[in-house]
């Protein structure tokens, strides 16, 4: 990367707005993270509203520090409670909670932090120094490289989400269908109005993320049993948490392998956290000198899954600002949020800002500091988050989705369509389809008509097997699609046999 535009970035990063914004949403993620249930997509869905009154750089800079925070937060509930506080802190809580069970919350924090600001901090060198390298790739998309690239995306997406590949493929073709609301754009026709005139511009995007997100979480809150937990004692002072992170650094090969994976599966769109930290957690076990000690309170275990988990968010940002693709749910929010301030991440991004770009790049390496800074000193007090009942906090968060998204722009009809996409999306996850593929569908789906028929235009159907590059993308789709539905298969005949 030029060093001019190293140093520029980071003149733009340390402007006292884009920290003051960062570090607020950074102290909101740690809060919501040690919620268990609530989140990180909910929380920054429910804020996205509010942030349109900030000027585009401070935004992303608060849904940043957010995203990073939450991530990492989410690790305390799962160690002290054996409730993840967000779905990538599941593999936390195999090693962390018997840790914890055992006297040995503390270190366990420590270990969890430590892996957290190492997961980020490599992640955001290959953020900001791959990200210009993937974006001039991308600058020489034509439109039916764009067009299978989205293809590419949507089918990445159903394959990873959802409770099977055929749910997630239903779940993209509904996100589509609903894409086609609105104007055509070709001949000017309205399509899918139903006679509301508030529909002849398209779905508002802001008020179906929130429902989508937003609304149907607190649907599922609700209406979720009260669970039982096995508490273990927070930590007191810094001696525990300060052994953790020495613990840690004892193990540098696992810190290397699994940041590696957590990059590498969020870039994969779809994929998130939750996957990044099985994946790594199995593949610490699988190299472990000590297998025996997995499940039992392992520090190699629970330092894997905490830095796959960590490395994944800026590994989730990068196609979504170099290729407009989200890697994740929360990747999804920050699309959105560009989107609604009048950017449009994808092919073009880096040469367009790409100091912008570095300076999220920055951002990142900030949250590294503010990790140590923070979650280490307030330890003992953060965890003591957890205790905070949900019946105390849904009719809160219930009037913040109400208020956002009625002040964003003053029309009742965006609070009926984030009731009707809420009702929805809590269905759709009640009955194991995916909202983040029906989402990022609805969101591509004017992008990949408009690409189409641009391709058809200039070539007609055979353009897409005459683009190498092209060709290449339609062959990973199919691949996404057709390998799981193979190897279900092979499974099922086996269990069978």
């Amino acid at each position: 990367m030029d060093p001019a535009v190293l140093l520029d970035s980071l003149q733009l990063a340390l402007r006292p707005e884009n920290i003051g914004w960062l570090l607020l949403g950074f102290t909101s993620g740690i809060i919501v993270g040690a919620i268990p249930g609530l989140i990180e997509s909910t929380f920054l869905a429910i804020v996205l509203p509010f942030t349109i009154y900030l000027d585009v750089w401070p935004a992303i800079f608060f849904i940043t520090g957010g995203y990073v925070a939450s991530e990492a937060s989410g690790s305390y509930p799962a160690i002290l409670l054996n409730m993840p506080g967000t779905p990538g802190t599941t593999a936390t809580a195999f090693e962390g909670h018997p840790m914890a069970l055992r006297g040995q919350s503390g270190e366990a924090i420590g270990i969890s932090v430590a892996a957290s600001a190492i997961g980020t901090g490599l992640g955001a060198l290959v953020f900001m120094f791959l990200g210009p390298m993937i974006g001039g790739l991308a600058n020489k998309f034509g439109s039916p490289e764009v067009f299978m690239l989205g293809v590419f995306g949507l089918s990445a997406v159903a394959s990873f989400t959802g409770r099977d590949v055929v749910k997630g493929v239903a779940s993209v073709l509904l996100g589509l269908l609903i894409a086609t609301t609105g104007l055509d754009l070709y001949e000017g026709v309205p399509r899918a109005h139903f006679g509301l005139l508030e529909l002849y511009d398209s779905l508002p995007l802001l008020p179906v993320l929130l429902g989508l997100f937003g609304f149907s979480e607190i649907l599922s809150l609700a209406s979720r049993a009260h669970l039982k937990t096995i508490a273990a004692h927070p930590p007191s002072g810094l001696a525990g948490p300060l052994r953790g992170i020495r613990m840690a650094l004892t193990y540098p090969v696992t810190i290397v392998r699994s940041a590696i994976i957590g990059l590498l599966i969020g870039i994969v769109p779809g994929a998130g956290g939750s996957a990044a930290s099985v994946i790594s957690y199995g593949q610490a076990r699988q190299w472990s000198r000590h297998p025996e000690q997995f499940g039992k309170g392992s520090v190699e275990g629970l330092l894997a899954t905490d830095t796959a988990n960590n490395s994944v968010v800026p590994g989730a940002l990068l196609p979504t600002f170099t290729l407009g693709i989200p890697g994740s749910p929360v990747a999804v929010v920050a699309l959105a949020a560009l989107m609604l301030q009048g950017i449009r991440p994808g092919p073009g991004f880096y040469t367009n800002y790409g100091t912008e770009a570095a300076a999220i790049g920055w951002g990142l390496l900030f949250c590294v500091l503010l990790l140590l800074l923070i979650c280490l000193p307030l330890a003992s007090v953060i965890a003591r988050v957890v205790s905070v009942s949900l019946k105390v906090l849904l009719p809160i968060i219930f009037l913040m989705c109400i208020v956002g998204i009625f002040t964003s722009r003053q029309f009742l009809f965006d609070v009926h369509v984030m009731a009707v996409f809420g009702v929805l999306g809590f269905y759709i996850k009640k009955l194991g389809y995916s909202p983040v593929a029906l989402l990022l569908a609805l969101i591509l789906g004017r992008t990949l008509e408009e690409n189409f028929f641009r391709s058809m235009m200039i070539g007609g159907p055979e353009i897409f097997l005459q683009k190498p590059i092209a060709l290449a993308l339609l062959a990973l789709a199919v691949a996404t699609i057709v390998l799981p539905l193979l190897a279900g298969r092979l499974l099922r005949r086996e269990a069978q046999a």
